[in-house]
């Protein structure tokens, strides 16, 4: 690593060690589910059920994001451990994307860098082409 020692040079090398586990989610065939699960808790409103004196009803729900709303589905309990893994991959997808993104940006930095670092001055170089140097 001695040959990366500058700090844009060592940049790069970071996101060439960060770059493959990335990009190894980003082009997974593994198929996904874009929404978000959880497990809550309600009441039906049924006067003469036992979620009216108190003790709730477990319900599972599937979050679906569309545009700026969320649209939310009852789901029943096995569907819940169906979709799990499918939604669980829409995650670490989605956060590989913004790792992705965030990675190409250091990257443009350090490229920024190492182009100014690299740079000579013209003035300088025409003196000392002149001088025989």
């Amino acid at each position: 690593m001695a040959k990366y020692a500058s700090p844009p040079r060592l940049a790069l090398a970071h996101f060439l060690e960060e770059l493959a586990p990335v990009i190894e989610v980003l082009v997974s065939r593994e198929p996904m589910l874009k929404g978000y699960l959880r497990s809550t808790t309600v009441t039906c409103g049924s006067p003469g059920c036992r979620c009216a004196a108190g003790e709730k009803h477990p319900a599972w729900v599937l979050r679906i994001p569309q545009g700026s709303t969320t649209r939310n589905r009852s789901i029943p309990e096995s569907a819940f451990r169906h979709l799990e893994p499918l939604t669980e991959e829409y995650r670490r997808f989605r956060q590989a994307a913004t790792r992705f993104r965030e990675l190409m940006r250091e990257a443009a930095k350090a490229i920024a860098d190492l182009e100014v670092a690299r740079q000579v001055d013209p003035d300088n170089q025409i003196q000392r082409i002149r001088e025989g140097k």
